[in-house]
């Protein structure tokens, strides 16, 4: 399909979807009101005609005080009239584990030996990058399914049931802004130019950074953002930028950006030049000093809107601030389902308190209390999920396998 991957044969690929099918908890269910131990969920799965490529994410939550060994999942189409021009794909650039697989449907792995860093800890979650390929022009809506398997150490492949979601290719000539927000781990001081840098685990009192990436994948550009924040509780803004306008409490802002500009990715070729389709953002954070480590602080929220649309950044008349009297307005949006990601603050204990297994916050054991809502899917056991990945590899006349470490998912905190 030009995409620049290796394909499974037709009976692998057929293969594959078999065994993922079979990967059903085939043990007893968990008994009512059992705790899950994962959840995921996919957004932005609405593509205005004439984008090539979207980038989408799996975000996938860890539930449980540990971090677990592995975690493997499938995405495969549910329509028997899947077009060809439309492909949904694991990154060319890695991000998310080793991969292997078809547009009829692939699977990716992610093991602590390989990608320790792709691994969500206790309470985390991980945004795992999904591509979709575009190379037809005609409105399109059909179901895709994905489903996720994790394994804690001796425990065996804890699976959560399939859930579907709806791709749309729309004819709407307009931005699509999207937002992720990895989760805040580390503490970090302001270094050359401004910019965090990571000084070790965050503990109680200290300062780290909430980063959000921005990206227009729409067609038509957006003149300024409006960033809508909420940090969790304990958690108040250290140095906010001077767009923000802060609570009394600290723990929202509203930032106005009106003279950041971010064309579609399409015309964004030169990047020597001042045209941008995304922008990676920062706001400094400090945890009180009174907090009860290591705990994971759950709530956190960041929300993007593009202000005033423009048919074309680069010949538009150059932005200016807006007056004090003047209101911005907000320009339309493809898809808003990506537009808020939500994130955790990560407090490790102090050294030397034995609350923390050095471990980064995770390892095995330790009482970690996680804040937050825990809706979620009822979990079992899918062993299949492992033992079909080896079968289709045997299958396979060719293997494309991708395994790169952090390149294509977004910065960490």
């Amino acid at each position: 399909m030009g995409l620049g991957l290796r394909w499974l044969s037709r009976t692998g690929a057929l293969a594959l979807l078999v065994l993922a099918g079979l990967a059903v908890p085939a043990g007893p269910a968990p008994a009512a009101g059992a705790e899950p131990r994962f959840t995921f969920d996919v957004t932005g799965t609405t593509i205005p005609l004439g984008v090539r490529k979207k980038r989408i994410h799996l975000k996938l939550t860890n539930l449980t005080d540990r971090t677990p060994e592995e975690v493997i999942f499938y995405v495969r189409p549910g329509e028997p009239d899947w077009p060809d021009t439309i492909s949904l794909m694991w990154p060319e650039g890695g991000g998310s584990g080793e991969c292997d697989g078809d547009a009829w449907g692939w699977y990716c792995r992610i093991e602590s030996s390989a990608l320790p860093e792709l691994l969500p800890a206790a309470g985390e979650t991980v945004d795992l990058p999904i591509d979709v390929h575009v190379q037809g022009n005609q409105p399109y809506e059909g179901k895709f399914s994905v489903e996720a398997g994790m394994a804690w150490g001796d425990e065996a492949m804890k699976t959560a049931a399939r859930e579907w979601y709806t791709l749309r290719l729309v004819d709407d000539a307009e931005a699509d802004l999207s937002v992720v927000a990895p989760d805040v781990k580390q503490s970090v001081r302001v270094g050359a130019g401004g910019r965090p840098e990571p000084t070790g685990t965050l503990q109680p009192g200290e300062t780290g950074a909430v980063r959000y990436r921005i990206v227009n994948q729409g067609r038509k550009a957006v003149g300024g953002i409006k960033v809508t924040l909420r940090l969790p509780e304990a958690v108040t803004f250290t140095r906010p930028p001077k767009e923000c306008a802060v609570a009394d409490d600290r723990r929202s802002a509203v930032c106005t950006y009106d003279t950041l500009t971010l064309v579609p990715a399409s015309q964004d070729t030169d990047p020597t030049d001042d045209s941008h389709s995304a922008v990676e953002l920062h706001d400094l954070v400090t945890v009180a000093a009174a907090t009860k480590a290591p705990a994971t602080l759950a709530g956190g929220t960041v929300q993007v809107e593009g202000l005033a649309a423009q048919t074309d950044a680069r010949s538009g008349p150059p932005r200016t601030e807006l007056p004090a009297n003047a209101v911005a307005v907000p320009a339309a949006e493809v898809d808003d389902s990506d537009n808020r990601d939500g994130f955790a603050v990560l407090v490790a204990a102090s050294a030397g308190t034995g609350d923390d297994d050095g471990d980064g916050g995770g390892g095995g054991g330790g009482d970690l209390p996680i804040t937050g809502p825990r809706a979620g899917l009822i979990a079992g056991t899918g062993l299949a999920l492992v033992a079909g990945g080896g079968i289709v590899l045997l299958l396979a006349r060719r293997r494309r396998v991708v395994a790169v470490h952090g390149g294509g998912g977004t910065p960490a905190a």
